[in-house]
Order: structure tokens, then C-alpha cells, then sequence
């Protein structure tokens, strides 16, 4: 694996004229810095290829930065890693591999391997591949292509060129070119949202402060702020780690910290997002890889014990350390990880962030609710409080005020409508309201289905991809999805009976895809929607649910406005639903 160059090494990519020209990003120009002489030998043989190739030149790949990634719409994807000093280039670009399928590529029903589609490489410019081979004993992995300098002389078309009977789908490679980052390139075009003053301050230190947490409701700006401050330590040179509890939420604060660091100036590739577990599993790992292997606990569940391991091998000296730190939606978190990220991840005069809504906290935590426990994991000084909600429309605002205080806690956390509104984000479209009773918990699927579908065709001007509907049970959000495939309409869900497919799908939900998106309320939050519609059971954590997934909606989305649709089947919420109905209107122009 390579790393950037030094001073005196040089790192130029000169390319003979008039060969063919792969499109790379960052531009040949702009490599200085990223590779050594052979990974720039590497970049001068991918030069020439034809221009339908694009190369990503150490993009990031969730926690780690491959060498190249080529991208091709009929030959794929390859990830290719420069053999050099390193320990397991096969083990470490099989796994890099791994990332991007799961992470960039593959779509939730998609199979479990896409196959030779995705392949992974380690090349080694100054020996054959012959020699290669021999090196990394590689003909134990023939999951992993090995080239030598003869693949990338005399064979380099043949070399990159897929098997016959590959099939790219077109919408996998969309996909992987909007999410890939790689330093100095700005994403494709994005509205990139204004920060409230609040999300300013925190975004900005100004006191200077080591451990800060902000409390806030639903859409008061705290992933905005998180984000903006990452990509500012970022610009500053700082390595920053981005953590939440849910897999999916790191894939929306990866690209809110892509669009920052472009306009900050910052690179991205200096943030790692990513899920706390998965953090721990990496760590373990490498740990593992590096001759410090964790002994295995003699009880607990997976999560407990891959943590157990982590602090295990952090305290017997395997390093993994950034600058700062930033936790969001903490309300997910425990003391114990704080503690541990605390203690032997951030480097010594670092900074740490955590944001929360505890209205939200739906796994039960309280983690930060005594002064005793607050003080324990460094929170010496108040609180930030962020109050006004920039994300929905006033109606939706006072609905779903009303829900929380009527059916959640008396205490919660609630936003206002801020004065300054429609400053921040822009003209706020009206919110579109509609509650449906239903007499049986078991017709909810079905009958989450065709709202959504009556949304659809009632709705002028939202388009599938513009819906999200939200199920607390993947027995309901399956059904939901076969209601509105038949009625034509594509559904990009994290919904399955099999518990591993849950996670391998939950790993690939994409919320920007052309479709439908289906998905429960845990996996959901800290994403949001011009378009919900929600299914309300009848247990207690119902409610709590019901009003994460209400606070999902946003009204500033342009030419689409925010719409809400209920679907309940407690009857003990029936004469709040009526209010609900008269209170907000029922349709809205486009």
C-alpha cells in the first residue's frame, strides 16, 4: 500500500503523446504527493488505456485508501493495490474489495458476490508476474489477480479486460462514481446546505473546546455541524474520525463530509466515517495482522465482545489513533465506547464531539442523562443546545411536537420553527399531512404499500426515488415492497427474513437510488426524505418509533415539498391522527 511520497521523491506522470488517455482523478497533473515513482510507473501504464476507463487514484474506501480504483461501464470495476512494504497486500486489497461492494457498488438484492464484475489486484512494477506470484504465495487466493510488469507492458488490455459473460449494471456505476473521494476532486454537484448560526459556532470552536456535546431535535442541524467541523479540521491537516452507531448513517455522513471538504478546500481522504463496530472489527484485525491477537471473551454477544477485544488490543499497544473525534447521534451510544475512544484512540490535545436527540433514543440507552456520568467521560462544561428546526415545514414541526409531549415523554426534546428559516435553507414548502387508521396489525405491510402507491399517482411531480416508507418489521416492509413492485414501481430495501442478508443489505441501502426506498426506523435515522410514509404497530416502543420516522420528512427540497403519510394501526392514536389530518393540509402544488 502506498503512501505519499517525500519530498524527494518524485511523483510526475508523464505520458508520451498521443496514446489513448484514461480520464483520472485526480488529473495526471494533480498526483504530486499521492505516489511513489512505482505507483506513478503504475498510473503511466493506466494512462493508456482507452478513455472509457476512469481511475481513482487513492480514493478512500471507508477506513482505508486503495492505490487505484478503474472503473469501466462494460469491463467494471478493478481495485489494484502497488505491492511494496506492507504486510498482506492480497488479505488487504481482498477486503478493500469487499468495501466497495458492499459500500459503492452492489445494490441491497443484488447477489451475495457480484464476481468477476468487481476484482481486486496487487501489481508490482519491477518484478514479472511470475515473480510476483511467487513472493505473495498468491496461488492461495485466486479470488485476487496478481500482475507483474509483463501484465502492464504486453498484456494490459487483456489484463483489465472482463470475462464475456460480465454484466455491468449501469446503476452500480453511477453509484460508484458519485460516492468515490479522492483528494482534491469536488463531487458532483450538490446544493450544498447553509449552516445556522448555531451549527456555525460548533462547526467553528471558537472557544477552543476538547470535549463538547450538543443536544438537539430533529432537524436542528447537529449531523451539519458534525460534518462542517470535520471537514474544517480536515482543512487544518487533521486526521478526524467520524463515528455512529447505525451502518447506514455512516454512508450519509460520509457524503456531508465530501461536500464540506470541497468547500472548505479540505481533503476528504483525512476522514474516516464508519460505524463503531465496524471501527472495532478493523481494529481487531489489524491487531490480529500485526501479531497482537485478542483473547475471546467467554460470554456476550457479538457487539460486547468484538468491543472487549478492541479494548484489549489498544491496551497491549496496537495503535490506532486520529485527532479528533465526533460521535453522532450519541444517543446510540454507551459510556463504555466513549471512554474507550476517549482514552486510547484520540491523541493526546485532541478533540471530541458528540451530538444527540435523546427523544430518539430508541435502543434505551440514556447514556448522558446523570451529572455524575457527564462528568466521567470529560463533560466539564453546559451543553450546546440547538433548538430551531430547519427541516421540516412548520406544520410538520408542531404535528410531530404534538406527538412526541402526547405519546413519547412529557420531557422531550422539541424544536421550534426558527426566525431565520427560509434564510438558512430557502423557501419551505408546505407540509402535506394524511393519517390512515387500519383495523388489523397484520394488513399494515399491505396497506404501507398502497400508500405509498397512492401517493405516487395523487402526487404530481414525486418521482419513486423522492419516497421512503418505513416499517418497524421486515415481515411488513416485505410485503409492503411486493404491493408497490406490482403496481410498477422499483423498491431499493433493507428488508429480509434472513438475518445475514439483513446486514449485507443494510450495508448496500442506498438512499439517493432511483427508487423507492424501504427501510426500518433504526436504519433510517439521521437520513431524511421529501416524501414518508410511516407504519405505526401497537406496542409501547411504537410511538417512540413512530416519531423518529415522522421527523424524517423534509420540506425543503425544491419542486417536491414534504409530505407525511401515517399508517396506523393503534386504535389509541386515532383521535390524535384526526387532529393530525385537519391540522396540516392534505395536498400541496408542486
Amino acid at each position: 500500500m502506498l503512501g505519499p511520497v517525500a519530498a524527494d521523491e518524485p511523483s510526475s506522470v508523464p505520458v508520451p503523446p498521443g496514446v489513448p488517455l484514461a480520464i483520472f482523478q485526480p488529473s495526471l497533473d494533480h498526483l504530486d504527493g499521492l505516489l511513489d515513482e512505482r505507483g506513478a510507473a503504475v498510473a503511466r501504464r493506466f494512462a493508456t488505456l482507452a478513455d472509457e476507463w476512469t481511475v481513482y487514484t487513492r480514493p478512500q474506501l471507508g477506513q482505508d485508501v486503495a492505490d487505484f480504483v478503474l472503473v469501466h461501464p462494460h469491463h467494471g470495476v478493478l481495485v489494484v493495490d502497488v505491492a511494496g512494504g506492507e504486510q498482506r497486500p492480497v488479505e488487504r486489497v481482498r477486503r478493500e474489495r469487499a468495501t466497495v461492494v458492499d459500500q459503492f457498488f452492489a445494490l441491497p438484492g443484488d447477489a451475495r458476490d457480484p464476481g468477476a464484475t468487481v476484482r481486486a489486484v496487487v501489481v508490482d512494477p519491477d518484478r514479472s508476474t511470475a515473480d510476483t506470484r511467487s513472493m505473495l504465495d498468491a496461488d492461495r487466493d485466486p479470488a485476487v489477480s496478481v500482475w507483474g510488469s509483463d501484465a502492464l507492458d504486453d498484456r494490459l488490455g487483456e489484463a483489465v479486460a472482463a470475462p464475456p459473460t460480465v454484466v455491468v449494471p449501469a446503476e452500480s456505476v453511477r453509484r460508484l462514481h458519485r460516492q468515490l473521494v479522492v483528494h482534491g476532486i469536488t463531487p458532483p454537484p450538490f446544493a450544498i446546505a447553509q449552516l445556522s448560526a448555531e451549527a456555525r459556532t460548533i462547526a467553528t470552536n471558537p472557544g477552543g473546546a476538547r470535549v463538547r456535546g450538543v443536544a438537539g431535535a430533529a432537524g436542528t442541524g447537529k449531523s451539519f455541524a458534525l460534518t462542517a467541523r470535520a471537514a474544517r479540521l480536515a482543512a487544518a491537516g487533521e486526521q478526524v474520525l467520524v463515528l455512529c452507531f447505525n451502518l447506514t448513517l455512516a454512508h450519509r455522513l460520509r457524503r456531508l463530509v465530501v461536500e464540506r471538504c470541497a468547500e472548505y478546500g479540505a481533503n476528504p481522504a483525512l476522514v474516516t466515517c464508519t460505524s463503531f463496530h465496524t471501527l472495532c472489527a478493523r481494529i481487531v484485525d489489524d491487531a490480529a495482522a500485526a501479531g497482537i491477537v485478542a483473547s475471546e471473551p467467554a460470554r456476550g454477544t457479538w457487539p460486547e465482545k468484538i468491543v472487549a477485544k478492541t479494548e484489549e488490543v489498544l491496551r497491549s499497544g496496537f495503535e490506532c489513533s486520529y485527532d479528533a473525534v465526533l460521535v453522532d447521534e450519541g444517543q446510540d451510544f454507551r459510556v463504555q465506547w466513549w471512554s474507550l475512544l476517549r482514552e486510547l484512540v484520540l491523541r493526546d490535545g485532541g478533540e471530541m464531539l458528540l451530538t444527540a436527540d435523546p427523544t430518539v433514543d430508541l435502543y434505551g440507552k440514556s447514556s448522558w442523562s446523570t451529572p455524575s456520568t457527564l462528568a466521567s467521560a470529560g463533560f466539564t462544561e453546559p451543553w450546546i443546545e440547538m433548538t430551531g428546526s430547519y427541516r421540516m415545514a412548520p406544520e410538520l414541526v408542531d404535528a410531530t411536537s404534538r406527538f412526541a409531549r402526547e405519546f413519547v415523554t412529557a420531557d422531550a426534546l422539541l424544536p421550534v420553527v426558527p426566525a431565520d428559516q427560509e434564510a438558512v435553507v430557502g423557501e419551505v414548502a408546505p407540509g402535506a399531512g394524511t393519517w390512515c387508521d387500519i383495523g388489523r396489525v397484520a394488513d399494515l405491510g399491505v396497506e404501507i404499500g398502497r400508500a405509498v402507491v397512492r401517493l405516487l399517482e395523487e402526487t404530481p411531480g414525486l418521482a419513486p426515488r423522492d419516497v421512503v416508507y418505513l416499517c418497524e418489521y421486515h415481515h411488513d416492509g416485505l410485503a409492503a415492497a411486493e404491493v408497490i413492485e406490482a403496481a410498477g414501481h422499483p423498491v431499493h430495501h433493507v428488508y429480509s427474513r434472513d438475518p445475514d442478508e439483513r446486514q449485507r443489505r443494510k450495508s448496500r441501502f442506498w438512499p439517493e437510488a432511483d427508487a423507492v426506498k424501504g427501510c426500518t426506523v433504526h436504519a433510517f435515522k439521521g437520513w431524511e426524505s421529501p416524501a414518508v410514509v410511516l407504519g405505526v404497530g401497537m406496542e409501547q416502543r411504537s410511538r417512540r418509533l413512530a416519531y423518529a420516522g415522522m421527523t424524517r420528512v423534509t420540506s425543503t427540497r425544491r419542486g417536491v415539498g414534504g409530505h407525511l403519510v401515517v399508517v396506523s394501526a393503534d386504535p389509541r392514536l386515532v383521535e390524535f391522527g384526526r387532529a393530525f389530518q385537519r391540522g396540516t393540509p392534505v395536498a400541496v402544488d408542486s
